[in-house]
């Protein structure tokens, strides 16, 4: 039962670390196609996911998150301890030292070619990297070689709808900053999986996630981000599933760097409770801020409007039945809100935005403010725009003289002040010689001030409330 214990915390520890492989074999890329995104030289990039419109939740995208504006703490979030790390990365403008150091890295990346959808994530390996530029190319390389082999041909939805019908992944209801939350239920692994070892599916399964979720329920520059929720109902120690949570954990953590804001955990056993207790208060705050052990609903709902959990877990929501389209709520969701889901909420919002749209783009000082921030819209954005009651943009297919207010996006994040970080080692910051050293992405945060969090909800983004 003790090493069975220690299993499961050291996974719960390994939630917050990502890792590559220790180096790269002689996978050969495809040619570079003369084009350019990010800064970075690219090569062809298929579609990593093949979704029926039948299987594309209707409130995917609430219309909310296109004229959310995240607040300072929201698109970067302040510790206690001084430290700071950078949430949202697209179409905002980096602070200086940020993108100083992107820039080094765009440059030691020539001769080097880069799928779009890794381009874009430059400036999230660099603060995965705590700045290390090496690390970050190094991580770069080794998941675009990952994607080329694991999505050599788009996920199919129609092989997969049989696993998720099971109901052990499924997203279920955002936050109050419109993260949408991954729910895994452990004791719904089939039982002949158990027996076959068939982990690899349910890997499978959090791969689709991951890409539907980038595909069509973020909105780059105000809501890149997520959580996930695991609920231990019925599983003693050595029922849960540590191994092929492990694998899932470190696929998260280094090929979908910077996404995961959150791990809540529920229904966790009392005898494992205890030892993750002393686990926490022993690690950095920094990783305690992303791993909140439930042991009262109402701790969920200081996040959470009600309508978006499910009942068993002290929310509103029906037990889901059908999982998947995945069953997402409309708005509203600010947590004070009890009145339950509004049946005005326009759906199929997530049209609005091309494939490109939803990836976004990385701050170039070459281009205008307007260029850097702006959204790349579907041919139906403006009549989905007009339902949403916003303005249609300038640039938006179908925009005429009538739309005049051509709208800069996010004027909130390109103007206000972001304060810098107490610490040097942060946010993809260059780091000196002498603060350097020859650890692995593994071991990224081990080097940070350890203190023990007052709250699981101890960060200033994701709690209204300090020290409570």
């Amino acid at each position: 039962l003790k090493d069975e214990a220690q299993k499961v915390c050291r996974c719960i520890v390994q939630m917050n670390k990502a890792s590559t492989a220790s180096s790269l074999d002689t996978t050969a890329f495809p040619p570079p196609d003369g084009g350019e995104a990010n800064g970075f030289a690219t090569i062809p990039e298929g579609p990593s996911i093949d979704v029926e419109d039948k299987y594309v939740a209707e409130f995917s995208l609430p219309q909310e998150a296109l004229s959310f504006q995240p607040t300072e703490d929201v698109l970067i979030c302040k510790f206690k301890n001084g430290d700071t790390e950078r949430k949202i990365y697209n179409n905002v403008k980096l602070r200086d030292a940020e993108f100083d150091n992107l820039q080094k890295l765009r440059k030691e990346a020539a001769g080097k070619a880069f799928l779009p959808s890794i381009s874009v994530m430059g400036a999230r390996y660099l603060n995965q990297s705590r700045g290390d530029r090496e690390k970050a190319l190094k991580a770069m390389l080794e998941t675009q070689k990952w994607k080329l082999s694991y999505f050599s041909s788009p996920m199919n939805t129609a092989k997969l709808a049989e696993d998720l019908s099971t109901g052990m992944t499924y997203f279920i209801g955002r936050d109050r900053c419109l993260r949408p939350t991954l729910m895994f239920r452990g004791n719904r692994i089939p039982a002949q999986w158990h027996k076959d070892k068939q982990y690899d599916r349910m890997t499978d399964m959090f791969i689709f996630c991951m890409e539907y979720f980038l595909r069509y329920m973020i909105v780059p520059g105000r809501v890149e981000g997520m959580n996930i929720l695991v609920d231990l109902k019925g599983l003693g120690i050595s029922q849960i599933p540590v191994t092929p949570l492990e694998k899932v954990y470190k696929t998260v953590g280094s090929h979908y760097c910077g996404r995961t804001f959150k791990f809540y955990v529920v229904n966790m056993p009392w005898t494992l409770r205890v030892l993750v207790g002393v686990a926490k208060g022993i690690i950095s705050e920094r990783q305690a801020m992303k791993i909140a052990i439930i042991s009262n609903s109402d701790e969920l709902f200081e996040e959470f409007a009600p309508h978006q959990l499910e009942q068993d877990l002290g929310g509103t929501h029906p037990p889901v039945k059908t999982f998947f389209p995945f069953p997402l709520a409309q708005g509203p969701f600010d947590s004070g809100h009890t009145g339950g889901p509004s049946p005005e909420r326009v759906p199929n919002v997530h049209r609005v935005l091309t494939a490109l749209g939803s990836r976004g783009r990385l701050w170039e000082t070459s281009k205008s403010h307007e260029d850097n921030t702006k959204l790349d819209y579907s041919q139906e954005a403006k009549e989905i725009l007009n339902q949403c009651g916003l303005p249609v943009p300038g640039h938006c297919p179908g925009a005429d003289t009538d739309d005049t207010a051509a709208i800069v996006e996010n004027p909130l994040q390109a103007e206000a002040p972001v304060p810098e970080p107490m610490q040097e080692k942060s946010n993809g910051i260059e780091i000196s010689p002498t603060q350097g050293d020859d650890k692995t992405i593994d071991d990224e945060e081990s080097d940070e001030k350890v203190v023990k969090p007052q709250s699981f909800f101890s960060c200033a983004c994701c709690s209204r409330t300090s020290g409570k």
